[in-house]
């Protein structure tokens, strides 16, 4: 494992536990920090904040459950593998509503633990790009002015500059102007380009809902 700057994140509150996990980590040339309590590990979230969690369910304090729900109403990236000697169907079903992207049953098998990472920092990386994709899209929208926003609607709509000037009520000149400001602002080279930043907008925006 090269050195990506992402870091795995462990809490557990069995010391004997974390040491067995950062050694394994280490092993593979993961960066690790870790937490003895979920309260320890929110304390200390931040926008550096960047890999994936392995994290206990049954704590003292905050349980993996907890912690898991507040990662997600926090609007976290982090792929989150919960290993747990509790894995009842009824844990299982709510761990993964909730966010956990695997579930490993005590004792872990070490390799298994070290591909679902592996796979959990992968996956934390095309989010990242994905989010800050959705949030530049999100940025240039906001730089239009509303009759700017008006002509890209119809522009997305398919519809010529003549026919958005008659559903406007203005003129091409003032349509010309308005749709040059729309592809400078969005960035785009065509009205195809925009609707394809719209729908990415809107497919990944109903994904974190």
């Amino acid at each position: 494992m090269t050195d990506n700057g992402l870091t795995v994140y462990l809490v557990d509150d069995d010391h004997a536990v974390l040491e067995s996990l950062t050694g394994l980590l280490a092993a593979a040339q993961h960066k690790t920090r870790r937490f003895v309590s979920a309260e320890d590990f929110l304390d200390s979230l931040n926008d550096d904040t960047a890999g994936c969690l392995v994290t206990d369910f049954k704590m003292t304090g905050m349980t993996g459950l907890d912690l898991l729900r507040e990662l997600k109403n926090a609007g976290s990236l982090l792929p989150i593998i919960v290993v747990t000697g509790h894995a009842t169907v009824p844990v299982t079903v709510e761990l993964m509503q909730s966010g956990a992207i695997t579930l490993l049953q005590k004792p872990y098998n070490p390799r298994e633990l070290l591909n679902e990472v592996d796979r959990s920092l992968e996956l934390y990386a095309r989010l990242r790009v994905q989010r800050v994709e959705t949030t530049s899209i999100q940025a240039r929208l906001e730089t239009l002015a509303y009759e700017e926003y008006q002509v890209m609607q119809l522009m997305v709509d398919g519809l010529p500059n003549r026919l958005i000037a008659e559903e406007l009520g203005i003129s091409m000149r003032t349509v010309d102007r308005r749709r040059s400001a729309v592809l400078e602002k969005m960035q785009a080279q065509s009205a195809t380009d925009i609707a394809r930043m719209l729908t990415l907008l809107q497919e990944r925006t109903q994904d974190d809902a």
